[in-house]
């Protein structure tokens, strides 16, 4: 064996592309070469094969396959054969299923939204103000209203005793020096920061709030005499921005709020068709007194001009039409 052949060697590699050429993209190499092409030559084989299909394919040709498939905009569609439509017995079961799934996941839908409703009861200031409502969208504040979360407009139009308006909660915690305050802060930090105010009931009313005299002992000379000013400045700014987020993550709870009642009305309303379905499948006479009507207004005028409920039970929401449900009378039986 040669001696040439024994030596370590320098590992030639594909170079790859200039710098002044790095607006073109990357450099092509022999594997990238291979692949495009092996992808050219198959798709250029089975264009050839279909032209050849189509051009010596007899239009009388047929196939007792024909009769159970068509073709609708390219998709072909097959029918199911010799198996027909499924009993109703497995219906039942099927429908079965699907309610026990559909009541599972209400059940965890549940959970979370007494979840949504612990955290916000957390908080002190329960009631969102004027501007909060207005940051919210119209369909979430009227989902919010429905579920109680939020007091309707017509509460506070009424006349007589203790029907009031009820000003925004606030929550006032009064405590010795700053040490305790920041024990305070520290334990609520495990739930979300409330606009709680925290006042100092300090004996020595002289000084400035929040600051003992330690501090201000401190802060007598020229260098330090606006340390207070500036400490101040800061934790306001701190206060500001807890707000900030507070109000922030107030907003998205009644969103998620909002979203998962909706969506708890839909499975409560799929639940209920479902059940409908079953009784309709079941053994017995029965009459239909009223199919599905559309909803137009929910309040209408009398012959006095006063508005008056209709007392009309919405079900299902299609768009922004809803839509009563259907009512169905079995005969009574006598049972055994």
């Amino acid at each position: 064996m040669p001696l040439r052949n024994s030596l370590h060697r320098r590992s030639h590699k594909e170079r790859s592309q200039l710098a002044h050429r790095s607006k073109l993209g990357l450099l092509e190499k022999h594997k990238d070469y291979v692949l495009r092409a092996r992808d050219y030559r198959s798709k250029r084989d089975r264009l050839r094969t279909l032209k050849v299909k189509a051009e010596t394919k007899n239009k009388d040709e047929f196939y007792f396959g024909m009769n159970g498939r068509k073709t609708e905009k390219g998709v072909e569609y097959r029918s199911r054969g010799g198996e027909g439509a499924l009993p109703e017995d497995m219906v039942k079961v099927l429908k079965t299923q699907d309610e026990g799934y559909l009541r599972t996941v209400r059940k965890k839908g549940l959970k979370r939204i007494d979840a949504i409703k612990t955290q916000l009861t957390a908080m002190v200031d329960l009631v969102p103000t004027a501007e909060d409502i207005g940051d919210l969208d119209d369909d979430v504040v009227d989902t919010l209203r429905s579920a109680g979360v939020l007091s309707s407009e017509k509460s506070s139009s009424r006349k007589g005793k203790g029907k009031a308006v009820q000003a925004t909660p606030r929550h006032i915690v009064f405590v010795d020096n700053d040490d305790q305050a920041q024990v305070y802060m520290g334990s609520s930090s495990s739930r979300p920061v409330s606009t709680a105010q925290v006042v100092w009931a300090s004996e020595d009313e002289g000084g400035l709030e929040g600051w003992s005299d330690q501090d201000m002992d401190e802060g007598e000379g020229e260098e330090d005499q606006y340390a207070p000013q500036r400490a101040q400045k800061q934790e306001a700014k701190r206060q500001a921005a807890a707000k900030a987020r507070l109000c922030k993550h107030r907003l998205a709870l009644l969103h998620e709020l909002s979203a998962r009642l909706q969506r708890d009305t839909v499975l409560r309303h799929t639940l209920r068709e479902l059940e409908l379905q079953k009784h309709l499948m079941a053994p017995g006479s029965r009459s239909k007194i009223r199919g599905p009507e559309r909803v137009e207004q929910d309040e209408e005028e009398d012959e006095g001009g006063n508005k008056k409920k209709r007392g009309v039970v919405k079900f299902a929401r299609q768009g922004e039409v809803d839509y009563t449900p259907r009512v169905y009378k079995w005969r009574s039986e006598r049972k055994r």
